[in-house]
């Protein structure tokens, strides 16, 4: 099966700096950059045969960076990834199964066990996955269920901003500016409002290397442990 070439590709460059990090930004130029992803994505959404936005950054040569100045990406497809489905799928189930968001019960799990949590405020919990499939993986979880990053309310916007600023300022001064990818997991064109998705941010530092085992059956190898993780990042630098 193949189709017609399609989609569109935009890099949003986050600063007129050109050595400056988004770890090192204020809180107000993040929240630019939150608000320059969203106004993109709503208006990408708007097109019918727009089926996905996905937007991420590359941070380092380790991560695919191939420009040193600030940047971050959005790549608009017509068709959704075989893997997307998968995870849809697997919320799916669940969901018919228990009639809850999977995503909600690992919030509220995460909120109540405490030990993988490395930041939260009023709109978002940030945490270690229990299984995390790299180390220092880390999800921001918006505390309200929403299946679609483009119906992020104006009051989360600077909420946002403040966990991913939060978040990147620690990963670089605790393990020294590691190079990392972050992504906006959400939902596609057509399941928008369901109630078994949630979106979220993940940011995957790039600190191990897929070897023959991993590629070989599909599976992860994490030699650290999310809670060890979560003590490290939470930890005072002195």
């Amino acid at each position: 099966m193949t189709m017609r070439g399609y989609g569109r590709h935009e890099v949003i460059v986050e600063s007129s700096e050109h050595n400056q990090q988004m770890a090192l930004m204020s809180l107000k130029e993040v929240a630019i950059i939150i608000e320059t992803y969203h106004r993109r994505y709503r208006e990408h959404m708007e097109e019918h045969m727009n089926m996905m936005v996905v937007i991420f950054r590359n941070h380092g040569a380790g991560a695919g960076t191939s420009l040193i100045h600030p940047h971050s990406q959005l790549i608009v497809t017509g068709l959704v990834p075989h893997h997307i489905r998968w995870r849809e799928e697997v919320a799916q189930r669940h969901f018919n199964q228990w009639g809850r968001c999977v995503y909600c019960e690992i919030l509220e799990f995460e909120m109540q066990d405490r030990r993988r949590v490395v930041f939260e405020n009023n709109s978002f919990l940030a945490f270690v996955p229990f299984a995390a499939e790299v180390p220092f993986e880390i999800w921001i979880v918006p505390k309200k269920h929403k299946a679609d990053f483009g119906n992020i309310s104006d009051e989360e916007k600077p909420d946002l901003a403040a966990a991913l600023q939060g978040i990147l300022a620690r990963l670089y001064k605790k393990m020294n500016d590691p190079d990392y990818n972050y992504i906006i997991n959400t939902s596609a064109r057509y399941r928008a409002d369901d109630p078994e998705l949630h979106w979220y941010l993940q940011v995957r530092p790039r600190l191990t290397t897929q070897a023959g085992f991993e590629v070989g059956s599909g599976m992860s190898i994490n030699p650290t442990v999310p809670e060890d993780d979560a003590d490290f990042l939470n930890e005072e630098i002195i």
